[in-house]
């Protein structure tokens, strides 16, 4: 849309509200614009709609118009995909009680000292588990002493009083207190040590995929 001469800015509208808005010859330019660039893609085998035409979700691709200046088009994008994602993959979602457990990122915090945002995919987490973490100095195995969830409608980056949980289960995203964190690796697993569990097994799998990135470099 940015293309489009006269484009009347119209922040936080549903699309097709801001569209209706525009003078007659923007509307015109738009739609002239849309029809090129739905040629090209059928010229590369892909059938294509606007978003609010599309009745073929899943044979024909869906064009969402957005602004990389204004930033209109954004909502209509992030709507899309949070439908689609209800609507087409709800139904494949699966638990496993097995750990898959992912850092995300390190963080210093007031009153808490280092921590780790972790996204946990399956399995759960016991407060005060021994866990094994991959960082740049080696695997470190620690104890949790938190494991924390911001309020609701918050977001873990976000500075707030934390929830404090004897338990999570996935999928969810957490804040893990345990002292050693300081040099964790973004992208690693954790791992959960129990007894049935091989310590160096687990040391030698939280750390494989770094040091293959480390043989790589």
């Amino acid at each position: 849309m940015d293309r489009c001469y006269g484009w009347v800015e119209c922040k936080d509208l549903e699309f097709r509200e801001a569209l209706a808005l525009q003078p007659a010859s923007t509307q015109e330019e738009f739609h002239h614009r849309m029809k090129g660039i739905r040629v090209q893609l059928m010229e590369k085998g892909l059938n294509a709609e606007l978003y609010w035409e599309n009745k073929e979700l899943a044979s024909t691709v869906s064009l969402v118009p957005t602004s990389a200046i204004s930033g209109e088009g954004v909502n209509d994008l992030l709507h899309m995909l949070a439908r689609l994602s209800q609507q087409r993959l709800a139904k494949h979602l699966s638990f496993s009680p097995n750990l898959q457990c992912t850092v995300l990122e390190v963080k210093v915090i007031d009153g808490l000292g280092c921590t780790v945002d972790v996204i946990l995919v399956n399995g759960h987490l016991n407060n005060g588990a021994t866990i094994v973490v991959c960082t740049t100095d080696g695997p470190v195995v620690t104890q949790i002493r938190a494991l924390l969830t911001p309020p609701p409608n918050r977001e873990l980056r976000v500075k707030s009083q934390y929830v404090h949980h004897d338990r999570l289960e996935a999928a969810v995203g957490i804040k893990i207190c345990a002292p050693g964190l300081e040099n964790a690796v973004a992208g690693s697993p954790i791992m959960v040590l129990t007894p049935e569990d091989n310590l160096d097994d687990l040391k030698d799998e939280v750390m494989a995929d770094f040091a293959a990135l480390a043989k790589v470099c």
